[in-house]
């Protein structure tokens, strides 16, 4: 009798502590460009993804964004969560952005490459708000069935599990870099792209978003949206 209850105390304990890991999700509070933003982010991407195929792939399940917030939060606070972003695109919907460059790595023969934006007033305001609204509902303990799991059933890379534990207190505020990715390409193919196709542009966002993420910082399932 005494085994059996050992037994079913370990076998409980395993069970809560897998339903707390699946109970922890990964997220992005995020921007969505303008349509012309958005575009210009989707041909850029495919450009790259046809030099380099294993790179990102953006599309509708993999949206071009601006990360304003990457955290972990336990999926039970996602109605408090919601309604702690209700108005939050307030602060920004009149506000012009602007694309300043395609930014990667010259002097690499491989580099990421990402439409770097201009950290406007109006940008940092929102970004501080957005940490300083769900600051209350962080928490540390994700794991890798905290995101989307890829399509292939490979493993969250590690990169991504190291980079959100950590997003505020090492990429935000004076570190916080708004940008918008577009993957990993040939160096070559990433001087003609800057040269002939990334255009400066001024332009608005379309709307706050919150998804979650999947691996390399991509923002897979939309939780919510101010539009």
């Amino acid at each position: 009798m005494k085994k059996f209850l050992i037994a079913t105390a370990i076998s409980f304990g395993f069970l809560s502590c897998t339903s707390n890991e699946e109970s922890i999700i990964a997220v992005d509070v995020l921007l969505i460009p303008s349509e012309e933003m958005y575009a210009q982010s989707l041909q850029l991407n495919s450009l790259i993804h046809k030099n380099n195929p294993v790179t990102i792939k953006l599309d509708k399940n993999h949206v071009p964004h601006i990360t304003l917030l990457q955290c972990f939060i336990n999926k039970n606070n996602l109605p408090a969560v919601k309604n702690a972003l209700n108005g939050l695109f307030k602060t920004i919907d009149t506000e012009m952005l602007k694309a300043e460059s395609l930014f990667y790595y010259e002097e690499k023969d491989e580099s990421f490459a990402m439409i770097r934006l201009k950290k406007t007033p109006a940008l940092m305001q929102i970004h501080k708000k957005s940490i300083e609204l769900l600051k209350p509902y962080i928490v540390e303990n994700g794991t890798e069935q905290s995101f989307v799991p890829n399509p292939d059933g490979s493993a969250i890379s590690e990169s991504t599990l190291a980079y959100v534990p950590v997003f505020v207190e090492k990429y935000s505020y004076d570190n916080f870099d708004p940008h918008i990715s577009l993957g990993v390409a040939d160096v070559s193919l990433l001087d003609s792209l800057s040269t002939h196709v990334f255009k400066p542009i001024s332009f608005k966002a379309k709307s706050v978003g919150l998804y979650q993420l999947g691996d390399h910082g991509t923002a897979q399932q939309q939780l919510w949206t101010s539009k």
